[in-house]
């Protein structure tokens, strides 16, 4: 079965929540002496408001799919550098350029380091730009950024790491899968399969497997009768190997029990409507413990947190993860009211 044009596939925001969700993992993956100078037990501090004020925009107006993290370095050194990780899915001329330009306006702004990494996840071979040059006599601009090229990752590689449980390993094959089968949805179909079996054999935690499930199912979209045909693998493997993923049937059932509580936000609010969809989810889904949580949730006062949260709740493959998602974003939105 052939149906690509009955699948629309929005490249840019699963690879905004890759980056986010799997940041120190990617980071281990394609720049491994960078992950070893942070400090990774203290968190990854991702400057939204900053990266929207300093962005380049694209002709269109779309911000590009990056993000800024700042992070901190061990051994003794306490300061922070920041990274900026873009996405690129389609070759431009101008790709070099913008990324130094970015690299000096968040210069000028933060002065702070920064690390450029740029993942290229195009069809064409032979496009890998990796600096910016500019000379004239007696001047000389010489930047030069990390680039990864998804198509001429090592395969064997990505599986090595996939098997020693690195999730951003496994949704590199993911992208790279989707981009083999643009125009076979049966083979995206049993790619899926494939990778879905591999969360499992490869004993994945339970926050992971319900991220990259989620993921999955962004990135390779099928048609609706395939996606049918899949839930029914991922149900059998659930009763098969007893795993706690949150299947999309599933999904479907809670978000169908949050339409009262939207409606609600139509009336009060859309930020109360939000707080009540969070809370009946997890009411749902873990009991009469989640209302311990509920105090936490209405002291949230983005609606884009609370948004963001509101998937949490839907994925979180246990009440605990929640809340300490809850925490970070809490913390994120104390620091965006400063």
């Amino acid at each position: 079965m052939q149906e690509p044009k009955e699948v629309r596939v929005d490249y840019d925001s699963p690879w905004k929540e890759f980056i986010t969700v799997f940041f120190r993992w990617l980071i281990k993956l394609v720049l491994p002496e960078l992950h070893e100078l942070i400090n990774w037990s203290r968190k990854p501090q991702f400057l939204d408001n900053e990266l929207r004020k300093l962005s380049p925009q694209s002709e269109t107006g779309r911000l590009y799919t990056d993000r800024l993290v700042k992070v901190w370095l061990k051994n003794g050194e306490t300061r922070a550098i920041l990274v900026h990780v873009e996405a690129q899915n389609q070759p431009i001329a101008n790709l070099p350029e913008r990324i130094y330009t970015y690299h000096a306006r968040i210069w000028l702004e933060l002065r702070l380091d920064i690390v450029s990494i740029v993942i290229l996840g195009d069809k064409n071979p032979n496009w890998r730009p990796n600096r910016y040059l500019r000379e004239l006599p007696g001047t000389r601009l010489d930047f030069q950024f990390h680039t990864v090229k998804l198509l001429a990752m090592d395969e064997n590689f990505l599986l090595r790491e996939a098997q020693k449980r690195n999730p951003a390993a496994l949704m590199l094959l993911a992208f790279r899968r989707t981009m083999e089968t643009e125009n076979d949805m049966e083979m995206r179909f049993e790619a899926r399969k494939q990778l879905i079996a591999l969360i499992v054999e490869y004993r994945y935690n339970k926050e992971h497997r319900a991220h990259i499930l989620r993921l999955l199912e962004w990135v390779m979209t099928l048609p609706e009768t395939l996606e049918q045909q899949v839930e029914e693998f991922v149900e059998q493997y659930k009763r098969e190997r007893k795993t706690t993923f949150v299947s999309r049937f599933e999904r479907r059932m809670i978000e169908q029990g949050l339409q009262q509580g939207l409606q609600q936000g139509l009336q009060q609010g859309l930020e109360q409507g939000i707080e009540s969809s969070i809370m009946r989810v997890l009411l749902h889904r873990f009991g009469e413990e989640a209302k311990t949580l509920k105090q936490a949730v209405a002291a949230i006062e983005s609606i884009v947190i609370l948004e963001q949260l509101l998937d949490a709740a839907l994925d979180a493959p246990t009440l605990k993860a929640f809340a300490e998602t809850l925490e970070r974003y809490r913390a994120a939105d104390g620091e965006s009211r400063e």
